[in-house]
């Protein structure tokens, strides 16, 4: 026997199936239908021991160049194409931001190192980097050639510093002052080239935001 849409629908009703169960008919093959998107799991981000392990096993991975392989941040976009690692990582953070991860993180000029003392600091970092447009986390000013960007830690309840005020939750807990310059240097990442700016010679203010949603300075630079 051959039903159509009404016939089909008013059977269902009548043997209590409906629950709500709604007939959709192509009928223009131009005619695309697109499903409500799923509601968000609550617990569909990463907890901050899931993302210790996916760090480790990626430290532990790529040992090349003496430790280098580690800096996600240095990776080429045809690296990160290929490294779903490097992916999953990235994504950490963010549009327009980068983590900065203490235990893969590398220093660039004079003498390459990795971050100093990684067990002192957060996790991660997000630090806002460049963009065509200034936004409210990254400001470019051209005529003083200065970049202003804010930074968060991205697990604050695991943030050791956490009970510190203001900056000090992240200056208290940076393993070595020194370290400071590797967020700085990723606020103006590539130079911001892929923004089509030119950051090579810029200053850098960075400001944290805090978990109450607080900005304060962080460090000032010259």
């Amino acid at each position: 026997m051959k039903f159509n849409d009404t016939t089909l629908v008013a059977l269902i009703a009548v043997s209590g199936l409906l629950a709500f169960t709604p007939v959709i008919r192509a009928q223009d093959a131009n005619t695309q239908v697109h499903p409500a998107p799923a509601a968000e799991p609550t617990n569909s981000a990463p907890t901050y021991e899931a993302v210790k392990g996916w760090i480790t096993a990626y430290k532990a991975a790529h040992p090349g160049r003496d430790g280098k392989d580690w800096d996600i941040n240095k990776k080429k976009p045809a690296e990160v194409a290929a490294d779903s690692a490097a992916q999953q990582l990235l994504s950490l953070c963010g549009k327009d931001q980068r983590p900065v991860i203490p235990l893969i993180a590398w220093e660039y000029g004079g003498k390459d190192h990795q971050w100093i003392n990684p067990e002192a600091s957060a996790l991660v970092y997000c630090v806002y980097t460049p963009c065509q447009t200034n936004s409210e986390h990254w400001k470019y000013d051209k005529a003083t050639d200065h970049v202003t960007a804010d930074v968060y830690v991205k697990f604050p309840d695991q943030n050791p510093c956490k009970n510190e005020t203001g900056a000090a939750q992240v200056m208290s807990c940076l393993g070595n002052h020194s370290n400071v310059e590797i967020l700085v240097d990723t606020a103006s990442i590539r130079d911001g080239k892929d923004a089509g700016l030119d950051l090579s010679e810029a200053s850098t203010d960075l400001y944290l935001l805090l978990p109450d949603g607080k900005r304060v300075l962080m460090y000032q630079g010259k």
